[in-house]
C-alpha cells in the first residue's frame, strides 16, 4: 500500500540517526537528554504557535531550534555541577518545567485547539508525514551523520573514555557542546513529525536491547538499527486506522520486555525457576485484570451532561460562540441550507468548516463543493483527506488524479468543482457528516 511509503522512510531516517546518538547518551548515562531536548524544542514551536504561526510553519522551526541550541549549551555545562547535582536532574528538570511551560503558554494563548497541538508534539502524526519534510529529515540525517562519521574517534571517546579524553588535553566541555548542538539540530527537526515519546523510544530502547546481547560500537548499532527497523514497518503496517507512534512505541517495549525475559533466562543458573516465576507473574496480572473486569460498573458516573444547544431556525449564530457551541448550531441547521452558506465565510475552524461543507453538498448546494475542495488543499493532512474522500463518493470514477498524502492539492479538486458533472445532486443525498 502506497500509503505505508511516507510513513516508513521517516521511522527508517529517525531509527538510523537516533540509533547512534542512542549509543552515546545511554554510554553518558543522561538517558532523559532526548525528552529534555525534544521538550524544548516543542516549547519553542509552542511559543511560535502562540505568535500565530503553524507547527510545521519554517518560523516555527526557527523558533523552535533557536530553543534546542540554548538547550544544548546549558546540558553541555551541567557536566560541570556533576559533582554535587547529577546531569539526570538538571535533564529531567528541563524535561518538567518545558512540558509546564508548553501547557501554560497553550493556555495563555486561549487556542481552541491548544490540547491537540499539545498532544501531537507529544505522540507526533507519523501517518501524515509529508514528503516534503522526509526530505528535510534526510537532509538533516545526513549530514549530522556526515560530521558524526568524520569526528566518530574523538566522540566515542569523549562519551565511553571521558576521563582519557582529558588526560589527553582535548577539551571534554567543547566536543559535548558539538554532541549536544547536532543532537538538537536532529531532535528538532523531527519532534513534529515523530513526537517526544517516539523520538525517546527510537533512542533508547534499541540501544538497551544491543547492549544486553552484543559488545562494540558497530555490532550495537547493527542490532539497534534491526530492531528499530523491525518495530517501523509492521508498526507502520497495523496503524492505518491508530495512531502509528503511539504503537511502535507499544512494539518497541514489547522488544525490550522479550529481550530482557531471554536475557534473565540465557544468563541464569536457574532458568526454569526463573521462567516459573515469570509464567506465575504473568498469570497473577491476567487473574487481578479478569477480577476487576467482572466488577460492577455503575451506570451513573455522575458526569454533568454536556449543555444542550437548542437552535431554532431563526436564531442567529454568534461567530465568537465556543466551537462546539458553533458545531451544535451547524447540526441543527442542516436543513436550512441557506443558513450554512450564511455562516461559512465567517468559519475559520477547519473540522466546522468540513461539516458546513458535506452539509451543503447533501443538500444539493453546489458551494458545498466549493468548500470541501477549498480544504482539499489544507496543509493539514487529516482535513486534505476528509474533504477528499467526501469529493471522491460524490465524483466517482471522474475524480481527478490526486494523493491526500502527497500535500495539498494545487486546483484540481476546485476545477471539477466549479463545473460538477450533470446529476452530481443524486450522488451526494447519502454523503456522511463529519
Amino acid at each position: 500500500m502506497t500509503w505505508m511509503l511516507a510513513p516508513i522512510a521517516a521511522c527508517l531516517i529517525m531509527a538510523l540517526i537516533l540509533g547512534w546518538f542512542g549509543l552515546h547518551v545511554l554510554q553518558r548515562e543522561v538517558i532523559f537528554v532526548d525528552l529534555a531536548l525534544a521538550q524544548v524544542a516543542a516549547l519553542g514551536t509552542t511559543v511560535a504557535v502562540f505568535m500565530g504561526h503553524e507547527p510545521d510553519e519554517p518560523a516555527a522551526y526557527a523558533l523552535g531550534l533557536l530553543f534546542t541550541l540554548f538547550g544544548a549549551i546549558a546540558f553541555s555545562m551541567a557536566r560541570t555541577f556533576e559533582k554535587r547535582v547529577p546531569q539526570e536532574a538538571i535533564i529531567g528538570i528541563a524535561y518538567a518545567v518545558g512540558a509546564a511551560a508548553a501547557a501554560v503558554v497553550l493556555d495563555f494563548g486561549a487556542d481552541p485547539h491548544g490540547a491537540e497541538k499539545l498532544q501531537h508534539l507529544t505522540v507526533g502524526n507519523i501517518v501524515w508525514v509529508r514528503w516534503s519534510e522526509i526530505t528535510v529529515m534526510a537532509v538533516v540525517a545526513v549530514a549530522v551523520g556526515g560530521l558524526h562519521f568524520a569526528i566518530r574517534k574523538r566522540l566515542l571517546q569523549v562519551s565511553f573514555h571521558p576521563a582519557e579524553a582529558e588526560r589527553e588535553g582535548h577539551n571534554v566541555a567543547l566536543w559535548d557542546l558539538l554532541f549536544y548542538l547536532t543532537f538538537g539540530v536532529v531532535i528538532t527537526t523531527i519532534v513534529h513529525v515523530g513526537g517526544v515519546l517516539l523520538i525517546f523510544s527510537y533512542l533508547i530502547v534499541p540501544a538497551v536491547i544491543a547492549r544486553l546481547f552484543v559488545d562494540g560500537v558497530v555490532p550495537r548499532l547493527l542490532v539497534a538499527w534491526g530492531v528499530a527497523s523491525a518495530a517501523s514497518i509492521v508498526g507502520v503496517g497495523v496503524s492505518y486506522e491508530h495512531g502509528a507512534g503511539p504503537i511502535i512505541v507499544v512494539l518497541l517495549g514489547a522488544a525490550l520486555l522479550l529481550s530482557l525475559i531471554i536475557w534473565a533466562l540465557k544468563t541464569s543458573t536457574e532458568p526454569l525457576k526463573v521462567a516459573g516465576g515469570l509464567a506465575a507473574t504473568a498469570i497473577s496480572i491476567a487473574v487481578v485484570l479478569f477480577g476487576f473486569k467482572q466488577l460492577p460498573v455503575a451506570e451513573d458516573h455522575d458526569h454533568e451532561p454536556a449543555p444542550a444547544v437548542v437552535a431554532a431556525p431563526t436564531d442567529a449564530l454568534d461567530p465568537a460562540a465556543a466551537s462546539t457551541v458553533r458545531e451544535a448550531w451547524y447540526r441543527a441547521h442542516m436543513d436550512r441550507p441557506a443558513a450554512l452558506v450564511e455562516a461559512a465565510p465567517r468559519e475559520s475552524d477547519e473540522s466546522l468548516r468540513l461539516l458546513i461543507g458535506a452539509g451543503l453538498v447533501r443538500a444539493g448546494d453546489a458551494q458545498g463543493l466549493a468548500i470541501l475542495a477549498s480544504l482539499v488543499q489544507s496543509p493539514t493532512p487529516f482535513t486534505r483527506m476528509e474533504a477528499d474522500d467526501r469529493l471522491r463518493a460524490i465524483a466517482g470514477a471522474a475524480a481527478p488524479t490526486y494523493d491526500a498524502l502527497s500535500g495539498p492539492d494545487s486546483g484540481a479538486w476546485a476545477a471539477w468543482a466549479a463545473a460538477p458533472p450533470t446529476g452530481w445532486e443524486a450522488a451526494a443525498k447519502g454523503l456522511e457528516l463529519p
